[in-house]
């Protein structure tokens, strides 16, 4: 007996430290700039902010390098773009390989059809060179329009990269929220990705709009939980935001306006800061639902049902009675590890839901503030509410 407690005791105090080991990859798109801000201390902001990778264009290797050293000690890592990397691949993958700040090198933002033989070509050869690094490739959204991808529809363009690039993940920046109105194809744009990594076996990556810019309003916090809560239902496995750094240093960025990123243009938190550092919190509390998940299906729930996605008719498997009585939601069923996880987002950015349920078979619900898990009762009925943009995670033993 007391050798099964002894048992009981290491498997719970395992199960606590290596949940609380795993992490979602979350990464910055214009990160910490080159130069005179590239600072252990500016690296620390940023992993403070629970971003812990990011994208930065550098003029030269040695900034590279000041930029590595300086994300080292924050503890930190980069995807990093040099010119040498285009110009004389295998002295700078040589040069930049073996440093513990490293995350990856960029090759690509949003290429068309008739570049992807030459982005083949360099991360063929970045690959040859080091096979132990990400190379960077990201994807346009499904609002494109066609003429600018060859007159592809999206999903060919979708499936022409991935059957001629191998790349380590797929990445598209669709970022949903214009004037704080959501996009009616956001959620289209998410079942083709999600589609296409399950067909070709491979992790994708999605973004989060993180500053002013156009029509993109100030960054609200139900609305980064809308998109980032929501990429990780459709089953995304690493974060990104576009951008962390306030862009000013080109013309077309002052003059787009640019504004209320995650820092300012001198690295200083902006009111979006503790907006991202809450919702990654929350993230990391709960990643061990969705790192290394598998998505087994999606559905859409109340009076609106976005085009191109399935609407849930049927109630849950573990559920008796499962309703937000008209209200909009996403439902989202994963499965990780010996768990199975149902998984219900508000979509509004302005108003509460609730979701009223009753239970079939053993459920437990994971608290958000926590992590841990609280068990259900079958002879209860519930009634929770759900703030905007927020989620309700329901867990049961396969």
């Amino acid at each position: 007996m007391a050798d099964k407690w002894i048992y009981f005791c290491f498997l719970l105090v395992y199960n606590i430290i290596f949940s609380q080991n795993i992490q979602v990859p979350i990464f910055a798109f214009h990160g910490v700039p080159p130069g005179k801000y590239s600072t252990k201390e500016q690296f620390l902001t940023m992993k403070k902010a629970g971003i812990n990778i990011c994208y930065t264009v550098y003029n030269n290797d040695q900034e590279a390098l000041d930029a590595l050293d300086a994300a080292q000690l924050a503890g930190t890592k980069l995807v990093i773009r040099v010119p040498s990397l285009f110009s004389e691949t295998e002295k700078a993958v040589t040069l930049f390989k073996k440093h513990p700040a490293l995350y990856g090198y960029y090759v690509a933002d949003e290429p068309v059809p008739n570049e992807f033989d030459n982005v083949l070509k360099l991360v063929k050869k970045i690959k040859s060179y080091d096979d132990k690094h990400i190379v960077y490739v990201n994807l346009f959204p499904n609002y494109v329009g066609r003429e600018v991808i060859n007159g592809l529809s999206y999903r060919d363009y979708l499936a022409e990269f991935l059957n001629k690039v191998p790349v380590d993940f797929l990445s598209f920046d669709h970022y949903p929220i214009i004037n704080n109105i959501l996009r009616g194809d956001w959620y289209s744009n998410l079942e083709d990705i999600r589609d296409s990594s399950k067909k070709n076996k491979i992790p994708f990556w999605a973004f989060a709009c993180s500053t002013i810019h156009y029509n993109y309003a100030q960054p609200t916090l139900a609305g980064i939980k809308l998109q980032q809560l929501g990429n990780l239902l459709y089953g995304a496995q690493g974060l990104q935001y576009f951008a962390y750094w306030t862009l000013t240093y080109e013309y077309n960025w002052v003059k787009e306006k640019y504004g209320f990123s995650i820092v300012d243009d001198k690295g200083n938190p902006t009111p979006t800061y503790n907006i991202v550092k809450t919702v990654n919190e929350q993230i990391q509390r709960v990643a061990w639902v969705f790192a290394g998940a598998q998505s087994d299906e999606v559905y859409h729930m109340g009076d609106e049902i976005p085009l191109g996605t399935t609407k849930l008719n049927a109630t849950p498997k573990p559920f008796r009675f499962f309703s937000t009585y008209g209200k909009n939601a996403l439902v989202s069923f994963l499965s990780n590890g010996r768990k199975k996880f149902v998984i219900v987002q508000n979509k509004s950015l302005t108003e509460d839901i609730t979701l009223e349920y009753k239970l079939k078979s053993s459920l437990s619900k994971v608290n958000n503030d926590s992590g841990k898990i609280i068990s259900l009762l079958t002879s209860k009925k519930y009634t929770e509410t759900i703030l905007p943009g927020d989620i309700l995670i329901f867990t049961y033993d396969k």
